[in-house]
């Protein structure tokens, strides 16, 4: 939808910015996720018999860590913009964080890049077989994986706990000033509650990722291809299962999935319409 938006020249919110970026990078995540879960027994052969595989691993490492940062830049503009601390340097932040959020994306993708990167030559080692010298074998460093993932998820994570601890003391805050009435209105409440459960929904899908990524490299290391394709099924929950509750807490999304849904429906209706009439 924003795409569209964009290419009839409208200009779109910093918002709209993140959320488009967001919901491409998951697109692309889970096409990786289910393209995994479909070839996991030739990829459990590549981990010995291939070097292509630490190169799949950086690829699908990179576009997840930009999806968690990009996730995390969306918590932190939620936190920026709803709450009302008075501190100078808050306050800067929140007049100057609508023309930052563009360099924020560059900058985390830029990280996550930079993230995935050790996984190219720090992962595997090749080593001859006494009883073949012409075909090495490659042996995974599962201990090196797991830190390079651990040390590209532990920061977005520990920057969106923050964000979400301080948008909820803010929100609880102001609810008890609302007794005075000099809080939010009601209207602005309910805004503020979404915001909240759709942080705490994402830091709950967030943990469940990063859980599900850890055990599937014990599953490589077991050689277990149902283990993997359920830590498969795992890792996709966290970006798609955040989305849905994205859309549905947006009303404009939420309109728009709607109105796509109608004219979807629509046209597979006149379509079985006019088959049945053919076949009369």
């Amino acid at each position: 939808m924003n795409i569209t938006w964009w290419l009839k020249g409208k200009v779109l919110q910093p918002i709209d910015i993140i959320l488009t970026c967001l919901g491409s990078v998951r697109i692309i995540l889970l096409i990786m996720y289910l393209f995994l879960a479909s070839v996991v027994e030739k990829l459990i052969y590549m981990v010995g018999h291939s070097k292509n595989i630490s190169s799949i691993i950086a690829a699908v490492l990179f576009v997840a860590f930009c999806s968690l940062w990009w996730g995390t830049i969306l918590g932190a503009f939620y936190c920026v913009k709803i709450t009302t601390y008075k501190n100078q340097i808050f306050m800067k932040l929140k007049m100057n964080i609508s023309d930052m959020v563009p360099w924020m994306l560059i900058g985390s993708m830029i990280i996550s890049f930079l993230s995935s990167l050790p996984c190219l030559w720090s992962t595997f080692y090749m080593k001859f077989s006494s009883n073949n010298v012409t075909r090495p074998q490659y042996h995974a460093k599962y201990l090196n994986l797991v830190f390079i993932n651990f040390t590209g998820t532990i920061i977005p994570l520990f920057i969106f706990c923050v964000s979400t601890y301080l948008l909820i003391a803010s929100v609880v805050k102001h609810t008890k000033n609302m007794k005075d009435n000099s809080g939010f209105s009601k209207p602005q409440l309910e805004a503020h509650i979404n915001a909240i459960i759709n942080m705490v929904s994402f830091l709950f899908l967030y943990l469940i990722f990063f859980l599900s990524s850890l055990l599937m490299f014990l599953g490589f290391y077991m050689k277990d291809v149902n283990f993997i394709s359920l830590c498969c099924i795992g890792l996709s929950s966290y970006p798609s299962l955040h989305s849905i509750l994205l859309i549905v807490n947006n009303a404009k999304l939420k309109r728009s999935i709607l109105s796509a849904s109608q004219v979807f429906l629509a046209n597979m209706f006149s379509i079985w319409r006019s088959k049945k009439a053919s076949v009369v």
